[in-house]
């Protein structure tokens, strides 16, 4: 979650998530869409290219955090049941830390500054459409995850892989609307602890290749005995450019977190259909 950097309580604007929840769960409980509970149809496919910016607010002000992650997500439907999906992501990752050194009387400030590159989080899986009635849909989705290691070495840790579980509960407001909600357990086979998580979904399509999109992402967990909690929300906007071809512009904001550092993304993306 958010490069997994501890740091100090931000205590939130609590009604802005409980807002999120309600206009996922409304949508959900109202009445072609396009999103994760959904699966593609046989022989057709997305990916989504995207580079974003992540800065981390962390409790120490002589330290900061701060990554760059450029990645690729793809779904392809098997069958018109069947979609697999996949998703690698390489990171960039800054650090900077201030000591204070006394010598001869004086105090000086002494900057540190770290760059490390690696991989990021490898997922690979399926996702099954287990069950459409009318605007609803109700599909399951397992996938494989390789995580970087300890977040807080320089991502040169041996990797750890683990699993991601979820339900995803979707349905089709009209044409032009659609609410979304995913369940999900991520484990690490190092037995360091696991995350529950909850992903809510609002999209509108203004027009027919326009997207505007409000989510909420909710994780609770625990890494090595340390209990966490973050939330956050993400708008997006995506416009067409050329046939087939998508542009997304979004910013991602904490508004709840304990045992995390309050986050704050940019990204740009491309999406391509084939």
């Amino acid at each position: 979650m958010g490069g997994d950097v501890r740091a100090k309580r931000s205590r939130p604007a609590a009604a802005l998530w409980l807002c999120g929840c309600a206009i996922g769960l409304w949508g959900l409980a109202v009445a072609p869409a396009s999103a994760g509970a959904w699966t593609r149809p046989a022989g057709s496919g997305l990916t989504i290219t995207s580079a974003s910016h992540h800065a981390f607010d962390l409790s120490n002000s002589d330290a900061a955090f701060s990554k760059i992650e450029t990645s690729i997500f793809t779904e392809y439907g098997l069958t018109d049941r069947l979609t697999l999906v996949g998703r690698v992501a390489r990171e960039t990752r800054f650090r900077r830390s201030v000591s204070q050194v006394s010598k001869a009387g004086a105090t000086y400030s002494l900057s540190f500054n770290t760059v490390s590159q690696g991989w990021g989080e490898l997922e690979a899986g399926m996702r099954l459409n287990a069950l459409e009635y009318g605007d609803w849909v109700l599909s399951s989705q397992i996938s494989a995850v390789r995580f970087p290691g300890d977040p807080d070495d320089a991502l040169n840790a041996v990797p750890v892989w683990g699993a991601d579980a979820r339900l995803l509960l979707g349905r089709s407001l009209g044409a032009r609307m659609f609410a979304e909600a995913q369940l999900a357990h991520r484990s690490r086979f190092d037995n360091a602890g696991g995350e529950h998580r909850m992903d809510l979904t609002f999209g509108l399509r203004p027009s027919e290749r326009w997207l505007v999109m409000a989510q909420t992402y909710s994780a609770w967990g625990e890494r090595y005995a340390q209990p966490y909690e973050s939330h956050r929300l993400h708008i997006s906007v995506t416009a067409p450019v050329a046939d087939r071809l998508s542009l997304q512009l979004g910013a991602t904001n904490s508004f709840y977190n304990d045992g995390l550092s309050p986050e704050r993304a940019y990204v740009i993306a491309l999406w391509r259909e084939f």
